[in-house]
């Protein structure tokens, strides 16, 4: 049987769990499941796997029975059902964090953990740009006064522990050199992530409207009614523009602060029929 704690997507391990039993014996079959675990569908497991059935508490017990799972399998088990199918984001937060509980020595695991961290968190991209700097040889005080909400001094020498452990910065001389190194947690954990980020991106352009100046930031906002056609043509010109900021960014020279620019688009309204 394929090893439960490697996986975030009980579906992927379902997968795997069937194409093994499928290659150890020719009889075994999504009927022969079905009729093993009780099931009255005898494609109940393929709907599954394929994600157009979501499992019950009932058939997941049903499920981890006919696998043969034992007590700490069977309840990391449940840990991943209930992670993939949370219905907001802070319960998806919440079973992460115990799913990350299982094994938490194990190498692999650890790595993902930081890398989920670092998704996660505003300020390490930040941190990224700041230890940079020409001007910093490593005095962690002056870098935590200069980032904006200000960050512990502690908090500061972590991020930047963090961002040597995943490869993103490195050592050069007094100071650090990006790497231009890519990290990624795959699709579930990244997306995740992903909107923590942008969450936390929501809330300090809050802030920023009573912490930050008029003439060092720009809000503002479009209210407008589209067609699909109009809302994709939006979508591609947002697109294009981060495209041009990223080059404007890139042939910079001498920068003096760190920017986050944030941009959104969504409905207020339900479909006219």
């Amino acid at each position: 049987m394929p090893n439960i704690f490697g996986y975030l997507d009980y579906r992927d391990f379902l997968k795997d769990y069937y194409l093994e039993e499928k290659a150890k014996s020719p009889v075994f079959s999504f009927q022969y499941f079905a009729n093993k675990a009780g099931f009255k569908s005898k494609s109940f497991l393929k709907l599954v796997i394929d994600g157009r059935k979501n499992l019950t508490g009932e058939s997941l017990a049903k499920m981890a029975k006919a696998m043969k799972l034992g007590p700490k399998a069977f309840s990391y088990f449940e840990e991943l059902v209930a992670f993939a199918q949370a219905d907001s984001h802070k319960l998806k937060n919440f079973y992460f964090e115990k799913l990350m509980a299982y094994n938490s020595r194990n190498a692999g695991r650890l790595i993902l953990q930081h890398q989920y961290e670092f998704y996660s968190k505003w300020y390490h991209n930040t941190v990224r740009e700041l230890v940079t700097w020409e001007d910093f040889r490593g005095d962690y005080e002056a870098l935590a006064t200069r980032i904006k909400p200000p960050l512990p001094v502690r908090q500061v020498r972590k991020s930047v522990a963090l961002l040597l452990k995943l490869g993103l910065i490195r050592k050069s001389g007094n100071g650090f050199v990006q790497t231009d190194s890519i990290i990624t947690t795959g699709d579930e954990v990244q997306s995740l992530a992903v909107q923590n980020f942008h969450l936390q991106n929501l809330f300090l352009a809050g802030e920023s409207m009573d912490a930050t100046p008029a003439n060092r930031r720009d809000i503002s906002c479009l209210v407008a009614g589209l067609s699909e056609k109009g809302f994709q043509a939006c979508k591609s010109e947002i697109q294009a523009l981060r495209k041009r900021l990223l080059k404007i960014a890139k042939d910079d020279t001498g920068p003096i602060r760190v920017y986050h620019a944030s941009f959104q688009l969504f409905p207020t309204t339900q479909e006219k029929e």
